[in-house]
């Protein structure tokens, strides 16, 4: 029942996040592209976040590594969601929030969980995660430039390039693996 709960205020409070930031950032046209940017992100971490609580609780909370993963994994939903949020008012500033909360979690999570596996938990470190932090950084870089006013057409075409892309991979890749082991696609 309190999975249940939590699965439904999460999804919610992530849902509401996508449309606040759809519906208070209509104009310029380049707000219209770094929201969109954002709001797929939205949708995207809002799935990530009920995936890794969902692996979290069929994982033993046993484990200090797995204790250490939720801990970093709610960190990271109350940032993402108060990045998401603050996009209403801000879009610069709760781009940036979003992105530093990727930047934490793909730092300070040192393991990936997959339930049903042979080796439930498996090591993740900074060196696997290394693409990633680039792609946030990077990201950073260009919400930080359009923040200031520089090139902001431009920022926000590469901002959505960058999620499209990075989406594109994720959700191909995966169920490209997924269907090559037999299973089913997230």
């Amino acid at each position: 029942m309190r999975a249940a709960v939590e699965r439904g205020l999460i999804g919610v409070g992530f849902a509401i996040a996508a449309f606040g930031i759809l519906g208070s950032n209509l104009q310029p046209l380049d707000s219209l592209g770094i929201a969109l940017a954002l709001t797929l992100l939205c949708v995207d971490q809002g799935r990530m976040a009920l995936v890794d609580l969902s692996n979290i609780r069929q994982v033993t909370l046993d484990d200090t590594r797995v204790i250490q993963f939720y801990l970093v994994t709610v960190i990271t939903i109350a940032i993402e969601l108060t990045g998401f949020y603050l996009a209403w008012i801000q879009l610069g500033v709760g781009t940036a929030v979003v992105l530093i909360s990727q930047l934490f979690f793909n730092t300070a999570a040192k393991i990936q969980l997959y339930p049903g596996s042979v080796e439930p938990i498996q090591a993740m470190g900074l060196k696997e995660r290394s693409p990633v932090l680039i792609a946030n950084t990077l990201a950073l870089g260009l919400i930080a430039l359009w923040q200031a006013g520089k090139f902001h057409q431009t920022t926000a075409a590469l901002l959505i390039v960058m999620v499209l892309t990075y989406l594109a991979i994720k959700y191909l890749s995966t169920s490209t693996a997924v269907v090559a082991d037999g299973g089913e696609s997230p």
